[in-house]
């Protein structure tokens, strides 16, 4: 029997700022159907920051249970077989898709095809089904080598501002003239506004594509050149109050809401809350005028899925996919962080909000070659 040696990063739920490494050890011996994958590599994003936050809400520390009193945060990223006991599932084999911030994981194989196939393993069961599939990446048409980072980093966000921009503009953008989005250097609201830019050239929108984000990220965020504003935080007040605006919330903090919600009263047409990058600014002293409305896309791509069928949804996303690669591949850099060291200061580092908008941040746990 061989024995595999293999770690998990967790932290503690209600206390982010603790973490744990726990190591455990896999065998060759596995059940029937299972596979056991090696992680190579997996992104971290302030994205995965609101999945630690809404980690009971929303049911993300499901999907790798650890110890009592701890979580083990998702993240995207690659992985190889390399023991496998399915007859349709071969040693060294890649896929993409939901992993642990671990250096293992073991699945349960069902519905396998050419393209991949689901984990079934019984805590899993129930959870959202996009989150369950993994992709093979020898018969991805949207893979390459060359791109596997950025694939990594951005492709679990861009379905996300894919479904944001669709929402919009299925529901006519609500006949607002202004869309706001908060904390509009991160990753997810980077790619809602390549989106929602090209579509108001092709289709010849009229409306105001504003972008707020922190005074050391203004530079950056006007260089992306695809906000027609851009404006700090604190310019907030600013802010043309008479147009019917939108305002897509990827910050979740709790003055920035008032704010927009007190100077844009009856003109706030919709308030789409998707993060919580800020997250230790969450709460106040005043009940917010506006709750606003929650978008989960995994929810909303189920609906797509259904009126689309799957072979539409795939190609409507990796026709967009493959637009937003090519406009964001020339604007961010690739960082690797090796080993525990490596994950443990990106962690610390992205939970305070000390991230470079500029780098995408991958993580190797396992070394090369091992």
């Amino acid at each position: 029997m061989v024995v595999i040696k293999a770690l998990d990063f967790t932290v503690k739920i209600d206390e982010l700022q603790k973490h744990q490494l726990v190591a455990k050890t896999y065998s060759d011996e596995i059940s029937s159907n299972q596979v056991l994958l090696k992680v190579d590599k997996f992104s971290f994003t302030s994205n995965n920051i609101t999945y630690g936050i809404v980690g009971e809400r929303m049911s993300y520390w499901k999907f790798f249970p650890t110890q009592s009193g701890y979580g083990i945060i998702p993240a995207w990223g690659f992985a190889s077989v390399i023991i496998s006991n399915h007859p349709d599932v071969k040693v060294g084999q890649r896929f993409y898709g939901y992993y642990p911030m671990s250096t293992h994981l073991l699945v349960t194989i069902d519905h396998v095809s050419s393209k991949g196939f689901v984990d079934k393993t019984e805590h899993r069961q129930g959870l959202p089904p996009i989150y369950n599939f993994y992709t093979n990446t020898e018969h991805d048409p949207n893979f390459t080598p060359e791109t596997e980072n950025l694939i990594s980093i951005f492709r679990p966000l861009f379905i996300t501002s894919f479904l944001i921009d669709d929402h919009l503009a299925a529901q006519d953008f609500y006949q607002a003239t202004q869309l706001i989005v908060t904390s509009a250097s991160s990753k997810t609201a980077q790619a809602v506004a390549c989106l929602l830019a090209h579509r108001k050239k092709e289709d010849g929108l009229r409306f105001n594509l504003l972008g707020l984000t922190s005074n050391k990220n203004v530079a950056f965020v006007k260089q992306l050149g695809w906000y027609d504003q851009t404006m700090s935080y604190d310019e907030i007040s600013h802010l043309n109050a008479s147009e019917k605006s939108i305002v897509v919330d990827f910050t979740g903090n709790y003055q920035t809401q008032f704010q927009l919600q007190t100077l844009l009263n009856g003109n706030l047409v919709y308030n789409c809350l998707v993060g919580l990058v800020d997250w230790q600014n969450l709460t106040g002293e005043n009940p917010l005028p506006q709750k606003g409305k929650l978008f989960f896309a995994p929810t909303y791509a189920e609906k797509r899925q259904k009126e689309w069928g799957a072979a539409k949804f795939h190609q409507n996303t990796g026709m967009a996919w493959q637009q937003f690669i090519d406009a964001i591949q020339p604007i961010i850099s690739i960082e690797e962080h090796s080993g525990t060291e490596g994950l443990e200061q990106l962690y610390l580092d992205t939970l305070n909000g000390k991230i470079d908008p500029r780098h995408g941040n991958i993580v190797r746990l396992n070394k090369r070659g091992d």
